[in-house]
């Protein structure tokens, strides 16, 4: 006669249920959690005042700066980003084109986390009012304007040009005639006495 085992029944009931808690748990652990974008700045659907110098993506966790890129393109698609984006751990800054007019911008992003994973997206952002030139930017533009110089139909007429030499140059002839005069009367008067001294 086979004894009956009391820990049989009571064995397969706690096996059963670990594993159900088994299954239970396995769904709930928490699995490996891919990058998302966190902050942005200017932030999703901003209406900014001034045009930004740049574009600052947050992300979840650390980025890989090989596979980071991030594109800003205006209303008619033209591209006002410029150059590559630097990287910081989480952190991707964007260098825009200065003076952005105003308008709506698309930021496109393609990110690659440390853990392998691509994840891509895209926002918006509108300026509200244009980039306006510096006062020192105008006034440097002012100041280099060429300054107007006088024809020469109005310039003033020189001391060694004009009326005055011409009067000088009569002058000085009838003082050399009346001087060669006086030198032939003076020289007949010599004559004169030295024929007169001789009879």
């Amino acid at each position: 006669m086979n004894r009956p085992q009391p820990f049989g029944a009571l064995g397969r009931f706690t096996a059963a249920l670990c594993a159900t808690i088994a299954v239970l748990l396995v769904p709930a652990a928490p699995a490996w959690a891919h990058n998302a974008l966190r902050e942005s700045s200017p932030t999703r659907d901003a209406s900014v005042a001034s045009a930004p110098a740049r574009v600052e993506l947050t992300f979840a966790e650390r980025l890989d700066p090989r596979f980071t890129t991030i594109a800003v393109t205006s209303a008619d698609k033209q591209p006002v980003s410029t150059g590559k984006p630097t990287v910081s751990g989480v952190r991707a800054t964007q260098p825009l084109t200065p003076g952005l007019a105003a308008g709506t911008y698309t930021v496109a992003y393609r990110v690659v986390s440390v853990d392998g994973h691509p994840v891509q997206g895209s926002y918006t952002f509108t300026v509200t009012t244009p980039s306006v030139p510096t006062p020192s930017v105008a006034a440097s533009s002012g100041s280099q304007a060429p300054t107007p110089t006088p024809t020469p139909d109005f310039a003033p007429p020189s001391p060694a040009a004009g009326a005055v030499s011409d009067d000088d140059g009569g002058l000085g002839i009838g003082s050399v005639v009346v001087l060669l005069a006086a030198f032939a009367v003076g020289l007949g008067l010599l004559v004169w006495r030295l024929r007169a001294g001789r009879r």
